[in-house]
């Protein structure tokens, strides 16, 4: 119990944390604290493709018969996932089909701030993890959601009226998947050189923009929550119950798998973060009908600041204990 409030302090009182509580705190006292759209779309660009190019650059030297069985892991836990949050909210919580699946889709995929954050606090720990999870990051994007838009459209039409090909592109090449993907490939054929000579951007400053970005997070998670309105408390219990439950079989499969500490818990967080970024820019267009208060206050209001402040170092503790 010591060690694990140890680490729940220190990850606490990590800069990433704290930049994100701050953001909330600017809302909270109505500063007129704003991000502009430009710095957030340029920083957001950054990020996405700092995260590829490392994990392309890792990936490039890692045996392929390593990579595959922990990717084919990683897939599974991400469908199990999307199913298992579809049929919970749609007979426990009483959600729609069109919500329910829009919700599964989110959390069925993955956030890769929460993923970066998970990366700076074992850094922080001196704790080694296998750094092509980036892969495995990107690749989890696109098959949830378009594993949740396929529910809802065989729920509603009984498989009719599906354009695969239509709802394969909104959830493949929209910008963040587009960008991790891109990333991968310039990581894995860049020489040495190459990839110094861009490390001042894409490497020194990816944790000081990632504490920016936090903050502005922070900022739009409690926004979300003002307007959220007519929806008890007790139907948002599932931001709580899905993370814990992802990341418990995230770090037990990876426990099985062979993976290291470090590993172990970047599949646990893997599993329980929920996008916010990619998810809802592909459900708005195919799930009309979903509510985005819904899903957008669950993913970045409750699943995101749990799992910064007290997913991560449990995860970490799990895969410790295991």
């Amino acid at each position: 119990m010591e060690q694990a409030l140890a680490i729940a302090k220190a990850n606490l009182l990590s800069p990433l944390v704290l930049f994100f509580v701050l953001g909330i705190l600017a809302v909270l006292v109505n500063s007129d604290l704003r991000v502009p759209e430009a710095l957030y779309n340029g920083y957001t660009m950054i990020i996405l493709l700092t995260i590829g190019i490392k994990g392309g650059a890792e990936l490039a030297h890692a045996p392929l018969g390593t990579v595959l069985p922990i990717l084919a892991a990683a897939l599974g836990l991400s469908a199990l996932m999307v199913v298992l949050a579809y049929a919970v909210l749609r007979r426990l919580y009483r959600f729609g089909p069109d919500n329910a699946a829009a919700i599964a889709a989110h959390y069925g995929s993955v956030s890769a701030v929460t993923f970066a954050a998970a990366t700076s606090f074992l850094q922080a720990q001196g704790i080694a993890y296998e750094r092509y999870l980036s892969i495995v990051l990107a690749v989890l994007e696109s098959p949830a959601i378009l594993l949740g838009i396929l529910l809802y459209k065989w729920s509603t039409h009984n498989g009719s009226g599906i354009r695969l090909g239509g709802i394969i592109k909104e959830a493949v090449f929209g910008k963040s998947i587009f960008l991790l993907l891109g990333g991968i490939v310039i990581g894995m054929i860049s020489n040495e050189n190459g990839i110094q000579g861009i490390k001042p951007l894409f490497g020194d400053l990816f944790y000081g923009l990632l504490c920016i970005f936090l903050l502005h997070m922070g900022m739009v998670s409690c926004q979300n929550l003002r307007r959220l309105e007519g929806f008890h408390p007790l139907r948002f219990s599932f931001a709580f119950v899905f993370p814990v439950i992802g990341g418990t079989l995230g770090v037990f499969v990876g426990k099985m798998l062979g993976m290291s500490l470090g590993g172990a818990t970047l599949l646990g967080v893997l599993t329980a973060s929920a996008s916010y970024i990619a998810a809802p820019a592909a459900i708005s267009q195919a799930i009309p009908s979903a509510n985005p208060g819904l899903y957008l206050s669950a993913s970045i209001g409750f699943t995101l600041p749990f799992n910064l402040i007290v997913g991560i170092p449990t995860y970490f503790w799990m895969a410790n204990v295991l």
